[in-house]
């Protein structure tokens, strides 16, 4: 740790979030901050090489993106109202399971035709890919200007949809993996009663259940204590955020899918403590995320296998268009056909949604299941779990495929982020007049 590397490291990462800090507002005018985080981990490998084995970058960013993703999803929770909460619930939860499995079955067909890997390689593949990130996903729906171009019901649906998948791809990925390690039996072996009993009963329905229940209490606490006085307004975040520390750590020692914890409990404090944490959590979101988003980002950088790439280049181009194109749109736009309001249900209006929770039907015309569709990017969410399928199967494949599909989608969501927003507010103004 005492080398020249590492003080670079840190040199950049903290130039990157000064600089983040002092035109974040206007960058996203023109381009999404994470390309700012990923040219910082370029430009370090670049001058300074490898510094380190892969398997042991891989594991650093792993844990970064552990972090960073859980605090990305308890921010978001932290940023809804309890009556936006029950709003959303219902489209949001059908939005979430039926978007997920499509986007996990479609991914994984176009990595077993364009790479011919074997269906449960490719279905690992495919649910690391699966997540809406919402590290990247924030940063694309805060702000000014996404409040200024892009609806609540979108930014809000969008928001809650990546908190809640990026815990629950951990359903998606342990299915394939845990099927490959009983590799003589392939789809019919013995991995299903462990995947239903550990990881389905265990991991995830008793981790969100003590995710909601601790959440709720500590939420009464810091609503006691602020009663009290013992706690000031401007330190409800950081004691949120605190107590997600503990959360997180908690979950990952009794061996949980910390991730899915981390935001139904932040769906429980937010509903316990209401507004004020709301509040806080708005302004923590400027650029509180920056903080484990840029040397995350910069590590998967400095993983990126250059060599690998090479050899997957002819294959990675096509199936990062079709991945682009089709992991999410088509399901999204059956999802709009499915749940778009009927004729003469006038969206309602910003007073009714300040009173009775946001618009819970994020389609309300074709342009926004197009744009809804094609932001659902691939980022830290899927770093963390590429990085635990490394650890968990060894599979030299895994890491190069994952790594050209994520840094395509981080290139392409954020240059695309502004001039697609503009498009669309285009759209809807020329709708309205």
């Amino acid at each position: 740790m005492h080398s020249p590397a590492f003080f670079a490291f840190v040199l950049l990462a903290g130039a990157t979030i000064w600089l983040l800090g002092l035109t974040g507002k206007r960058m996203k005018r023109v381009i999404a901050p994470p390309l700012l985080a990923l040219a910082a981990g370029a430009l370090h490998r670049l001058i300074f090489g490898q510094v380190m084995p892969r398997d042991e970058l891989l594991g650093l960013m792993e844990t970064l993106c552990w972090f960073a993703v859980g605090f990305g999803v308890a921010s978001i929770a932290l940023r809804l109202r309890g009556r936006d909460i029950r709003s959303l619930l219902g489209t949001g939860g059908v939005l979430v399971l039926v978007a997920m499995a499509g986007m996990w079955v479609v991914t994984t067909m176009i990595v077993v035709w364009i790479f011919g890997l074997p269906l449960l390689v490719a279905a690992v593949i495919g649910a690391i890919l699966t997540p809406t990130d919402p590290v990247i996903a924030s940063s694309i729906v805060t702000g000014p200007f996404a409040e200024r171009h892009i609806p609540a019901r979108i930014r809000q649906m969008l928001s809650f949809e990546s908190g809640g998948n990026d815990g629950l791809a951990f359903l998606f990925m342990f299915l394939p993996i845990l099927l490959l390690h009983d590799a003589t039996d392939g789809w019919g072996g013995p991995g299903w009663g462990d995947w239903l009993l550990r990881v389905g009963l265990w991991q995830v329905v008793a981790a969100g259940v003590i995710g909601l229940g601790l959440g709720h209490g500590a939420g009464r606490a810091l609503k006691a204590a602020r009663a009290a006085g013992q706690i000031g307004r401007r330190s409800l975040m950081l004691a949120s955020l605190t107590f997600m520390v503990g959360l997180l750590g908690l979950m990952k020692l009794i061996d949980t899918d910390s991730i899915w914890a981390a935001f139904l409990a932040g769906l429980a404090l937010a509903t316990a403590l209401g507004d004020e944490v709301r509040e806080a959590a708005d302004q923590y979101e400027e650029g509180g995320n920056n903080l484990a988003m840029v040397p995350a980002l910069m590590l998967f950088a400095m993983a990126v296998p250059w060599g690998a790439w090479g050899g997957i280049w002819g294959a990675g181009l096509p199936a990062l268009g079709l991945v682009l194109a089709f992991r999410r749109l088509p399901v999204i736009w059956l999802l709009y056909l499915l749940l778009k309001p009927g004729a003469g249900r006038p969206a309602p209006s910003a007073a009714d949604q300040a009173r009775d929770g946001v618009d819970p039907r994020p389609f309300r015309a074709p342009r926004d299941a197009w744009f809804y569709g094609w932001f659902g990017p691939i980022g830290l969410s899927a770093m963390f779990y590429a990085g635990a399928a490394h650890r968990e199967l060894a599979d030299p494949r895994l890491w190069p495929i994952t790594s050209f599909l994520i840094a395509g989608s981080i290139l392409a969501h954020g240059l695309t982020a502004a001039p697609f927003t503009r498009l669309y507010a285009g759209a809807a103004r020329d709708d309205r007049s």
